[in-house]
């Protein structure tokens, strides 16, 4: 008798381990990949919900683990990254769910929610008036800005020009298609009196072009506004961008809310963000940037908060 209580017992730990997800857990984090960016902000949500809701579960997969039964058990899901949110979307759309480091394009390309289903999401992009606020405080001369888009980044350029004719700045635009390459589309806008605003578009923005957009801007004189530190790092002579931490930090925040019952709030921007800067590169334009804090406290009173 003893023998067969060890042996269901043993059986039992068996099949528990060959079923890591089988609980139910009240959140939900699904990754894109094991990309830093997606580890880091699945981390930091993690921490923050450990800190304010010690006794919630909070379990992580990635994409290619996930089930339609593993959404279906999850109180609230976190997608992380544009394409967990595609899978996810296209596969199951849970209760409520909640997008995360993906672009405002990308969100809305999503199909539609589900009639009793709730959605919300913490946008990777900066608003374009933050995107201005940086330039005015970084290069308070600047009278025109430049740039070149793909069809599918038309809203962001479309939300820059408000805020351009807001402020009275021109812009001056490019689409690329078949007609006008990405060559061209940098020789018809690119000035050295403006400057050359990075669209977070991967077919525009990419591992393949940046070091050449980078380069034919420099050789006008034309300094680069990036949308990442890598940009920076590249060329670009500074960027305003939210890290993973501070995106988890947000997200944390509207899953604490969630899990209280409350109804998930609109689609949103980052609220806290970081700058960085390329004062050589700067320097070689002809350039002095002031320090990343400076700007970053600048852009604050701008948007109505204390440095």
């Amino acid at each position: 008798m003893r023998r067969a209580w060890i042996r269901l017992l043993l059986l039992l730990a068996t099949l528990t381990g060959a079923m890591p997800y089988a609980r139910a857990a009240d959140t939900l984090l699904v990754l894109s990949d094991g990309a830093p960016a997606y580890e880091q902000t699945a981390r930091r949500i993690k921490d923050r919900l450990a800190e304010s809701r010690p006794s919630v579960s909070v379990e992580s997969v990635p994409i290619a683990q996930i089930t339609s039964a593993l959404l279906a058990r999850a109180t609230l899901v976190v997608t992380i990254g544009t394409r967990a949110a595609e899978v996810v979307v296209g596969r199951h759309q849970p209760d409520r769910l909640i997008c995360a480091l993906l672009t405002h394009q990308t969100y809305t390309r999503l199909p539609r929610v589900r009639s009793g289903a709730q959605r919300s999401a913490v946008y990777i992009d900066q608003p374009a008036s933050r995107q201005l606020a940086l330039i005015r405080a970084a290069l308070p001369g600047t009278e025109r800005i430049a740039m070149v888009f793909s069809a599918a980044s038309r809203t962001y350029v479309d939300d820059m020009q408000t805020v351009a004719n807001d402020a009275g700045i021109t812009l001056r635009s490019a689409l690329i298609d078949e007609d006008t390459p990405l060559y061209n589309a940098l020789r018809d806008v690119l000035d050295p009196d403006g400057v050359l605003v990075a669209v977070p578009d991967t077919s525009v923005y990419n591992n393949f072009t940046i070091q050449n957009i980078l380069l034919t801007a420099y050789r006008e004189r034309t300094p680069v506004i990036g949308f990442s530190p890598a940009y920076v790092r590249a060329g670009a002579i500074l960027a305003v961008y939210s890290t993973p931490e501070q995106v988890g930090d947000q997200v944390a925040r509207v899953v604490d809310s969630a899990l209280s019952g409350n109804p998930l709030p609109a689609p949103a921007y980052p609220v806290r963000f970081s700058v960085s800067t390329n004062p050589h590169v700067a320097r070689s334009l002809s350039l002095e940037l002031p320090t990343p804090g400076a700007l970053e406290a600048s852009i604050r009173r701008t948007e109505g908060d204390q440095p």
